[in-house]
């Protein structure tokens, strides 16, 4: 995928550019004081000296020039950062400057001063910087690394150094199966606040050792949505956490059955409430479009299937809609009004025992009880053939890539449809496949959304993920604060194209506009810069260690957050802001945020 920087006209590029040019203004200048004025009139005077000299260390160039200075004038330039001094001492003796008695300026930068003896007038100074940034390398990284990395990149909210250490050492394989055969992170009840179960699901995505379980249920919570928009307490939230955990490696099919009988959903979209002759239709119709085939219908391989008229084929109609509505009618929750203890119970009374006719002509015989009507929707829905390339499609797109090639989608449905929707083999070939494995193309991968870009820089640079609760505002103004999706489409359109006219998806662009952009970029910052201790906290101490020699630390900052995938344009401009920002820390919160900004990052490949 292209990165931020080419197709988002508005948010990275602009705010990436304007750092760096801020960088240039705000990098060290060689500064030169004069002394006082003299008391003693000139003998012989020396000519006007220009003195020069390059740090050892960064290759950075110090220029001034004294004026006409009279004899018995002794001249020492101090350069001083961090207690490192370098001297350079030069003396007027009858009209003629000595050498300089030293000229050891190894500091990388800092102040400038200059000292006469005796106190003589220097009528004149003129400073000047030129720099010389060094070419920065790639750090040196081996292939087995990188393909660790990319594949918890892929699999968990982010590597850490430990995690990577460990799969580096076995198979893509050994790692997943060892990941689907762990204990589920338990999902304790709700209570009147969403807030708790919010902050419980953000401390597992973030901490949790089931991450590969922790970001199938974040996937899943994508396709069979409930939000604190409408399910107002936590209690009405975890219900619908507890199912998608409970089958996260299971049966799509038997996910989708509880799913629909799930408390919560029966309020979010109004199954719980729903009784004949007038049935709610937004369940009936989401469960379609959303949770199973799709609008139109599809070739194995994920693209759609065309008429003699080369038109799409729609997958239902209104008319179908209401045959699934009445299907459905009849249930409602178990132990009073919106009662979540329990799972839908059927209330005959209220169900619409007329036939029905579902997709491809199924036709359910009147007199039948509420029961055995789901049975058969829930039998036609898993028996459409576009189940098992949608829902392949929506995994591959939030595990790997915006754009998979239609094999790849094809080989990921057969095994959904050959092993009857079981989602831990569709999972293993999801992450196994040759296109998820092999070095990705310049369209491969998808953009981090901010709760999977912040949790995986949290945890790429060994930091704390300590609480939620103080943060969840800035990611509902980043366009995601957990389990409140602003509708049943979930955060984002999975088919929204790529900004720029590429022909590209690109879903999760449509939280990267320019404000959220921007707002993320400042949680970024705020974030590295120890802004959110109660939240999310990060040592800085390991880069400002190196901070005096920015091609050593930029080799950290790469090899920590991108196993040394930066590109060399990218890395060469971020080395330069570096390289001119004389503060250790403010050199190293560059570095840093610099690099976790930009596309190489953001878009995980």
């Amino acid at each position: 995928m292209k990165s931020p920087q080419a197709v988002s006209p508005l948010p990275v590029t602009s705010l990436a550019q304007e750092v760096l040019r801020a960088g240039r203004w705000l990098a060290l200048a060689c500064v030169f004081t004069s002394a006082a004025q003299a008391q003693t009139p000139a003998q012989m005077s020396c000519p006007a000296k220009s003195l020069a000299w390059t740090t050892p260390l960064t290759g950075k160039s110090c220029a001034g020039v004294l004026a006409a200075t009279p004899s018995g004038t002794s001249v020492t330039v101090r350069n001083t950062l961090s207690g490192v001094t370098g001297l350079a001492t030069l003396k007027c003796e009858s009209g003629v400057w000595t050498t300089p008695t030293s000229h050891d300026c190894t500091a990388t930068a800092g102040t400038l001063t200059t000292s006469t003896t005796p106190t003589t007038p220097i009528t004149s100074l003129t400073t000047s910087l030129t720099t010389t940034p060094p070419v920065f390398q790639a750090p040196v990284v081996d292939a087995a690394e990188v393909a660790a990395a990319r594949l918890l990149e892929q699999a968990t909210f982010g590597p850490t150094a430990a995690e990577i250490a460990r799969a580096r050492q076995i198979s893509a394989a050994t790692w997943i199966d060892g990941q689907l055969a762990m204990p589920a992170t338990a999902i304790a009840a709700g209570g009147d606040s969403t807030d708790p179960v919010r902050e419980a699901w953000f401390m597992a995505m973030g901490t949790a050792p089931d991450q590969l379980r922790q970001r199938m249920v974040f996937a899943l919570s994508q396709i069979l949505v409930v939000s604190a928009g409408k399910n107002a307490s936590g209690r009405e939230l975890s219900p619908w956490l507890q199912t998608l955990s409970k089958h996260a490696f299971g049966n799509y099919g038997a996910l989708l059955r509880e799913m629909t009988l799930n408390p919560a959903m029966g309020k979010y979209l109004g199954l719980g409430h729903s009784r004949a002759p007038a049935p709610n239709e937004d369940f009936a119709r989401e469960v379609m479009q959303l949770f199973s085939i799709g609008l139109v219908e599809l070739n194995l391989d994920g693209s759609p299937r065309l008429d003699a008229n080369g038109k799409t084929i729609p997958t239902y109609d209104q008319a179908r809609i209401g045959a699934f509505a009445r299907a459905l009618s009849g249930w409602g929750f178990a132990n009073g009004f919106e009662d979540m203890s329990a799972p839908l119970v059927a209330r005959e009374q209220y169900h619409d025992r007329g036939a029905k006719t579902l997709l491809n002509g199924v036709v359910l015989p009147a007199g039948q009880t509420a029961a055995q009507d789901f049975d058969a929707v829930m039998n036609n829905l898993m028996a459409h053939p576009n189940v098992a390339p949608f829902i392949s499609l929506r995994l591959i797109r939030h595990f790997v890539t915006s754009n998979p090639s239609r094999a790849y989608v094809q080989r990921v449905a057969t095994v959904f449809k050959q092993s009857g929707g079981n989602l831990a083999a569709t999972l293993r070939a999801v992450l196994l496949d040759t296109e998820a494995r092999s070095a990705p193309g310049a369209d491969a991968g998808h953009l981090r959304d901010p709760l999977l870009h912040t949790l995986a820089l949290v945890r790429a640079l060994g930091g704390q993920v300590i609480s939620g609760h103080n943060v969840f505002w800035d990611y509902y103004l980043m366009g995601e604060r957990p389990a409140d999706a602003p509708s049943v489409f979930s955060f984002y359109s999975p088919m929204a194209p790529l900004p720029g006219g590429s022909g590209l998806v690109g879903p999760e662009f449509q939280l990267y506009a320019g404000s959220q952009a921007v707002r993320r970029a400042n949680f970024v910052l705020a974030l590295l810069d120890g802004g959110l201790p109660g939240s999310l906290r990060i040592d800085l101490s390991p880069f400002l260690a190196v901070a005096g020699n920015p091609q050593t630390l930029m080799a950290l900052v790469e090899r920590t957050l991108l196993q040394g995938r930066l590109s060399a344009s990218t890395r060469q401009t971020i080395g330069e802001a570096v390289f001119k920002t004389s503060d250790l820390k403010q050199r190293a919160l560059t570095a840093l945020y610099l690099t976790a900004i930009t596309g190489d990052y953001v878009v995980q490949k």
